[in-house]
C-alpha cells in the first residue's frame, strides 16, 4: 500500500510538473493509462480533485496547488535527511578553520584542541587568535567561538559557557584606595582601561534591574587585556576582567573582586558559531560536540 502511495504522489508531480499527461508519463517512462489511473486513485484516496484536465492541457485545482507544494517539501526534507546520515557516517576528515578571540584561544581553547586531533587523526585544524571581529561567511571560516551578546542572526550559535566581567584590583590597591561601595565611588579611583570593550570609555554595571554607566579616569589603557591584568596585579588600578582571565590571579589571591553585587552589561557566555546550514559535515560535528563536552566541565 505504501508503494501505491509513492508511485501515485510520483505520477501526479510528474505530471504538474510537465505540464501533461504524456509529458509525465515520457519522464516517468511508464505509458499515459498507467500514470492516468495512479492519478485517478490519488484523487479517491484523498477525495478531492488534484487536476483539472482539457483535451489540450491540466491545470492543478488550488488543492492541487497546496498539495505539490506539501509532498515537494516533504521529499526535499527526505533528501536533507539521507545526507546528513551519510555525512554523519561518514568518517570525520579534512581542514576546519576555526576563528576565535585571542586571549580565550591561548588560555581554553589551545587546551581543548590537542586531545580532539589525537581522537581525530584524519582531521587537520587551522587555529585563527585575533581580536578583530571576523566575518564567517566573507572570510571563509568554518566556525568561530565568540563572547558577549549574539548579533549575527545568519549564524547558528551553541552556547559553551556562561561568562562575565568581574571588578577586580590588588590587595595592596586597596590598603591605600578609597574604599569602593557604590559603582559612582570608580570616578575617584585609577581604573584600567580596556579600549575593545563595546561601552569604553564608560563601564555598564547593573544590579536587581538598575543599571548605571560610569566614565572611568585612567591613566593607563590597551587593546591588550593581558596587559592590563598584570598592572592590576602591581596596584596600578581597577581592572573590570572577564572571569575566564582572572581566574588564576584571583585563587592566587593576586587579585581580588570588588563590588560584587554590580555585574557588567553585556557579556552573557561564551558562543560556539556556525555558518546557518540545514546539514552539516562529520568533521564539523565532531569538534562541535567535542568543545561542547569539554566546556561542560567547569573551567573557571
Amino acid at each position: 500500500m505504501q508503494d501505491d502511495d509513492f508511485r501515485q504522489r510520483e505520477a501526479f508531480l510528474a505530471v504538474v510538473r510537465a505540464g501533461s499527461f504524456s509529458a509525465g508519463a515520457r519522464a516517468l517512462g511508464r505509458d499515459v493509462s498507467v500514470i492516468s489511473r495512479r492519478i485517478a486513485a490519488l484523487e479517491k484516496r484523498l477525495g478531492i480533485r488534484l487536476i483539472e484536465r482539457t483535451t489540450r492541457r491540466i491545470r492543478p485545482t488550488e488543492e492541487g496547488r497546496r498539495y505539490r507544494q506539501k509532498i515537494e517539501l516533504a521529499d526535499e526534507l527526505l533528501r536533507e535527511a539521507e545526507e546528513e546520515a551519510r555525512a554523519l557516517a561518514a568518517r570525520p576528515a579534512g581542514t576546519i578553520r576555526l576563528t576565535v578571540p585571542a586571549s580565550f584561544g591561548r588560555r581554553w581553547v589551545a587546551q581543548a584542541l590537542p586531545g580532539f586531533l589525537k581522537a581525530y587523526p584524519d582531521i587537520r585544524i587551522v587555529l585563527h587568535c585575533s581580536d578583530r571581529y571576523v566575518d564567517l561567511l566573507g572570510d571563509n571560516f568554518d566556525m568561530a567561538i565568540r563572547i558577549g551578546v549574539l548579533t549575527d542572526n545568519r549564524l547558528i550559535a551553541r552556547k559553551l559557557a556562561d561568562t562575565s566581567r568581574i571588578l577586580c584590583v590588588a590587595p595592596s590597591y586597596l590598603d591605600h584606595h578609597p574604599a569602593l561601595t557604590h559603582p559612582q565611588d570608580l570616578r575617584k579611583h585609577d581604573c584600567l582601561g580596556f579600549t575593545p570593550m563595546h561601552s569604553w570609555p564608560e563601564w555598564r554595571l547593573e544590579k536587581e534591574g538598575q543599571q548605571i554607566a560610569v566614565p572611568v579616569q585612567t591613566r593607563y589603557e590597551s587593546d591588550e587585556m593581558d596587559a592590563l591584568i598584570l598592572a592590576a596585579q602591581f596596584g596600578m588600578g581597577v581592572a573590570l576582567a572577564a572571569n575566564w582571565l582572572v581566574q588564576k590571579e584571583l585563587a592566587e589571591g593576586t587579585l581580588v573582586p570588588v563590588l560584587t553585587d554590580w555585574q557588567a552589561i553585556g557579556e552573557d557566555g561564551v558562543w560556539l558559531m556556525k555558518p546557518s546550514s540545514q546539514l552539516q559535515s562529520a568533521k564539523i560535528s565532531a569538534l562541535t560536540e567535542w568543545l561542547v563536552e569539554w566546556f561542560a566541565v567547569p573551567r573557571w
